[in-house]
């Protein structure tokens, strides 16, 4: 399987798994995670099913392959699309994003969405991407005003406030 096949088989899950849970939760605590979700199973499915049948994807120019080969800093395309199996730079890069996204959600839980996204979209931004800090602050302060509108404003959903400022913990 390839690094970008199995990438997209994890994408599909994931976000599978968050659309059925936005069921379970009341009222219109359900309705954030659907928004978000729904969007990213259809993308994420495209994209899968695009490994498959490349004329999908060539509609859209896009590939999953063509963000790893990328991202991992390979050159050769042709061998890399040969290849059965993911290579190290693919593998890595995966799983250094999970771990990335990991650390997120651990901070959303203990700090809140806010202040976990500040600090995310801040280190992310600046080490992962390779950014700097001009352009840095300039996204997280973009990043925050778009959730704050969306959720705050729009919606007028209080997001998670987090375990230190006395959030409660929902049952999952």
């Amino acid at each position: 399987m390839k690094g970008s096949t199995l990438l997209g088989v994890i994408l599909v899950g994931t976000a599978a798994l968050f659309f059925g849970w936005s069921f379970s939760y009341g009222g219109m605590a359900g309705f954030v995670p659907l928004v978000l979700a729904f969007p990213t199973l259809v993308l994420a499915a495209l994209c899968l099913a695009g490994e498959r049948y490349p004329r999908i994807m060539s509609a859209f120019e896009v590939s999953l392959e063509d963000v790893l080969t990328s991202a991992a800093g390979a050159e050769d395309t042709a061998e890399a699309a040969a290849q059965q199996g993911p290579r190290a730079g693919e593998f890595a890069l995966i799983v250094r994003m999970f771990v990335w996204f990991t650390v997120f959600g651990v901070l959303v839980f203990i700090s809140g969405f806010y202040v976990s996204t500040f600090l995310f979209a801040a280190i992310f931004t600046h080490y992962q991407g390779r950014i700097g800090w001009p352009g840095t602050a300039f996204i997280t302060a973009l990043a925050l005003g778009f959730f704050y509108f969306i959720f705050e404003e729009t919606l007028a959903v209080d997001l998670f406030a987090g375990v230190i400022f006395g959030a409660f913990i929902p049952p999952l």
